[in-house]
């Protein structure tokens, strides 16, 4: 009988406590709303970590607006390898799938989590 996904983010949120349940089913939402937003022409579902990951910042920022980084922050997340933990914990639990040239570390370099999430509402400056 296959697991709920309920039953697999309790297993791997007791093995990996550093974020929240409500992290993981987040995670899952952004990443069906990510291959819809990033659709290819091929109907390829597969996202690489910059798209996962622009992705999952956009679907933050849609339902919590300027709250995004505090809510994520409330789960744990600050900066993308947060992102890209999330991931990884999902596909070891077999609820996410990678390729061969997916790694953990491709969610290293891109962009400042705050930056994403906060800069859409900090106010701009008009010249007098």
């Amino acid at each position: 009988m296959p697991q709920s996904l309920e039953d697999i983010v309790d297993a791997i949120v007791a093995k990996y406590p550093d974020y929240a349940p409500d992290a993981y089913f987040f995670m899952t939402q952004a990443l069906d709303a990510s291959v819809k937003r990033f659709r290819k022409p091929d109907n390829n579902p597969h996202l690489s970590a910059e798209e996962l990951y622009l992705g999952f910042c956009a679907m933050a920022l849609e339902e919590y607006g300027p709250m995004a980084s505090l809510v994520l922050e409330h789960w744990g997340i600050t900066d993308s390898e947060d992102v890209g933990a999330l991931v990884y914990n999902l596909i070891e639990f077999g609820v996410f799938g990678r390729r061969s040239g997916d790694r953990r570390e491709q969610f290293r370099s891109l962009p400042p989590l705050r930056k994403l999430l906060d800069e859409p509402f900090v106010p701009t400056k008009k010249h007098a």
